[in-house]
């Protein structure tokens, strides 16, 4: 039996492997895994494991990390001993996310207002560093609802907030997109804001209800809304901030821009925001969500675990099956199942519930003698058929599963274990506890490292000034030669960066469409042409009239979502294309630096070397903001708004005219294809078009930003820097209060890394 030992740290994303007591050889594949997050290799490790022992099957694993991870590495290895492996696993739990994340955000606080020197080195440092500082401080963390109609999400909703506040069963509802902020301070009810299109402020209520929210809804000028007030699902906690969106049905938003908000949110893997997937059980199928479920297919199978984790498919209205009909529960969650691989979710982890009782026990107030009559009835069956019991259909962790019962046991809208049962029952607490676990897993890890880079970056920049300045303790002889050093410096700078010739370069020799975008732009395209193609052979045969403009109206809504779903790849496309760019302009600077830093015995000084590097580490300031975006005013209905979109409107034309000559009652429809499929493939040809043209500005920018960057920035910080060193080269007595400084820094910043390790260390 082959020994393995496993010490995976989520916060610094490293991984240590020992093999038999030995780190992997060289070139072994283990080796990859060990600067990545354990999600993305947990599922490929005994497989790997095997093809290095050559078809060993007897492992002992130990593992040493926190406790989420290990649940992965355990269902891992679950999934290998089905297939006929041999795994003994033991483990070694360490302190979790969530206590480092309030250990490492008092220290930053703690610096950042009693540090004078890191305060100075934060904000001196690029913009990134200071983003990402600002990001580990945030403790909000998102979780989108998406649903199509008649699914209960609004009453899902309002069973987490214990409150009937979102109106329910009304296409309204899906109107605008509402964003609802935990926040315990405001007591039992909730704050209610709305916002018009161009993000103004409209109105606000201290206390509002489901018939202001309903009316809000219903107004055209209404964008988003914001609720602030307790959730009562979610405990408090002062490191995280839950943000429930309600998001407007994908199939049914009277905003176009609304189904590419929703499904910007299910497509975007780089934040990988949870997704709370509510399906009707009753009614699978009948509300044409199968375009968005191929597309969280297509989002789930390009990445690893998390990509999967992140979609949570809440399976609703299981009070509607009843056990002594003949209905069975597990017979139904078969047929979900079926339906979701069907749409290529494969192996989908559901969480059946009752939305609907959740909401009755813990609905604040008096409920109506109906609404007592459905809790009465539901409470019977949820606590007497033991089929009922939803959590146990549910594929979740032991921690998990513990959690679940101590939210229903420990729920204060309940004082009744009876009710408190049939609470756990519903299901809801099991998707309340596998949210949690996300967040423990995912979102503390992810601000932790995030928190750990920023301040690094910080130090490091202040390690380098202090570095330098130490640097000055030399001899009369050393320091004239510095002195000389930085003369050529800064004549071979004017030799370099700093020509017209060099910047005209640059500017016409703009990089090229990075070969990893123009892939990307298209493999789009061909899945929209085979799109077309695939829908064109459904038109085919004779159908009369209304029946060949609903299809021009089902094939229309077809199009438009992938027509938003295309935009949403291509603006990746454009984030993607500014990273390579900054990437290959980083590499471009250095090599500036580097030559004006020749290789010389001569220039062997210490302090010559940090500076050098010094140099090498400026910020590269050169990032595109939204006021290099070009703008115009539209006007909409009543009101003007600002139109930052880089793409045409979706302008097919009136899909449901359908010409009919007088003599025929009927209409070909492979003809009624061809008058528009031209116009459909002309649409999607000018959108690729676009987002080339779109992209090559970005380039051009981000190129006239970094030319900038030389004139403006670089610059005045090189002059600056090499002015005070010759300042204190000529001027002994501050040299050496310098010199004194640098050394007292150097230990504070070498103190301040030693404890910032020792929290994040496992």
């Amino acid at each position: 039996m082959e020994t393995i030992h496993i010490t995976h740290n989520p916060f610094l994303i490293e991984t240590e492997f020992l093999i038999n007591g030995q780190a992997p050889a060289a070139g072994s594949k283990i080796n990859a895994f060990s600067k990545k997050r354990l999600q993305l290799w947990v599922e490929q490790i005994f497989d790997e494991l095997v093809e290095l022992f050559n078809g060993c099957k007897q492992f002992q694993v130990e593992f040493k990390g926190v406790q989420a991870d290990f649940e992965d590495v355990k269902e891992a290895a679950e999934k290998a001993t089905a297939k006929g492996l041999e795994i003994e696993l033991s483990y070694t739990l360490v302190e979790g996310a969530q206590e480092r994340l309030t250990k490492i955000t008092e220290f930053m606080t703690r610096l950042r207002y009693e540090s004078e020197k890191f305060a100075s080195y934060l904000e001196q440092s690029d913009q990134n560093a200071k983003k990402d500082f600002e990001e580990a401080l945030d403790n909000d963390f998102d979780a989108y609802v998406v649903a199509t109609m008649s699914s209960g999400k609004s009453t899902f909703i309002n069973a987490l907030l214990g409150q009937d506040l979102l109106p329910a069963a009304n296409q309204a509802t899906t109107a605008t997109i509402a964003k609802i902020y935990d926040d315990k301070e405001v007591g039992d009810t909730f704050i209610g804001e709305r916002f018009d299109r161009t993000g103004q402020l409209v109105e606000k209520v201290e206390e509002v209800d489901r018939e202001i929210l309903q009316k809000w809804n219903s107004d055209k000028e209404t964008k988003t809304i914001e609720l602030h007030g307790n959730i009562r699902a979610v405990k408090e906690n002062a490191n995280i901030r839950l943000v429930l969106t309600d998001t407007p049905g994908p199939n049914n938003a009277q905003d176009a821009e609304h189904q590419r908000t929703t499904l910007g949110y299910i497509q975007d893997s780089a934040r990988n925001p949870l997704i709370v997937y509510v399906l009707n059980a009753t009614q699978l199928g009948i509300n044409d969500d199968q375009q968005l479920l191929r597309l969280v297919a297509d989002t789930m199978e390009k990445g690893g675990k998390q990509s999967r984790d992140r979609f949570l498919f809440v399976i609703n209205k299981m009070d509607e099956f009843d056990p002594e009909k003949g209905e069975s529960v597990e017979k139904a969650l078969e047929n979900v199942k079926a339906y979701l691989e069907k749409n290529g979710i494969v192996d989908p982890i559901m969480y059946p519930v009752s939305a609907r009782m959740a909401y009755l026990l813990r609905r604040q107030g008096s409920l109506t003698r109906s609404e007592r009559n459905d809790k009465a009835c539901m409470a019977d069956l949820l606590l007497e058929e033991p089929s009922m019991a939803m959590p146990q259909y549910m594929r979740v962790s032991s921690s998990v599963r513990q959690a679940m019962e101590d939210k229903a046991k420990n729920d204060p809208a309940l004082v009744d274990a009876t009710l408190a049962e049939a609470l756990l029952n519903s299901g809801i607490t099991g998707v309340e506890a596998v949210i949690d676990e996300y967040i423990a897993k995912y979102s503390f890890p992810m601000r932790l490292n995030r928190a750990h880079l920023a301040m690094k970056a910080a130090l490091e920049e202040g390690l380098q000034e202090a570095e330098l300045n130490k640097q000055l303790d030399m001899n009369e002889k050393e320091l004239e030669q510095l002195k000389a050093q930085i003369q050529d410096l800064m004549q071979r700078r004017e030799q370099g960066f700093n020509t017209a010739a060099y910047q005209e370069t640059l500017r016409t020799e703009r990089p090229d469409l990075p070969g990893e975008v123009q892939v990307q732009l298209d493999e789009a395209e061909a899945r929209v042409l085979q799109h077309i193609a695939d829908l064109g052979r459904t038109y085919k045969g004779e159908a009369s009239e209304s029946e060949a403009s609903a299809k021009l109206d089902r094939s229309a809504q077809d199009i438009q979502f992938e027509f938003n779903r295309v935009i949403n790849e291509y603006e990746r496309a454009f984030k993607r294309s500014q990273e390579l760019t900054k990437e290959r302009l980083h590499e471009e600077y250095l090599q500036q630096v580097k030559a004006l830093f020749p290789d010389s015995s001569s220039l062997n000084l210490p302090a010559f070397k940090v500076l050098k590097k010094s140099i090498d580490d400026f910020s590269l300031n050169i990032e595109l903001h939204s006021n290099e975006i070009q703008t115009k005013d539209v006007v909409v209905d009543s009101y003007t708004v600002s139109d930052f979109t880089w793409w045409k409107p979706w302008t097919w034309g009136d899909t449901r005219t359908v010409e009919v000559k007088e003599e025929q009652s009927y209409v070909d429809l492979h003809d009624l294809w061809k008058t528009r499929v031209i116009n459909i493939r002309s649409q999607f040809s000018t959108l690729k078009s676009g987002a080339i043209e779109r992209i090559e500005s970005d380039i051009q920018k981000l190129v006239d930003n970094y030319l900038a960057f030389l004139d403006n920035e670089f610059a005045p910080k090189f002059n600056a820097l090499l002015a005070d060193l010759e300042h204190k080269i000529e001027h002994t007595e501050e040299r050496k209060e310098a010199i004194a400084r640098a050394e007292e820094e150097i230990a504070e910043i070498e103190g301040i890394k030693r404890e910032l390790d020792s929290i994040l260390q496992i």
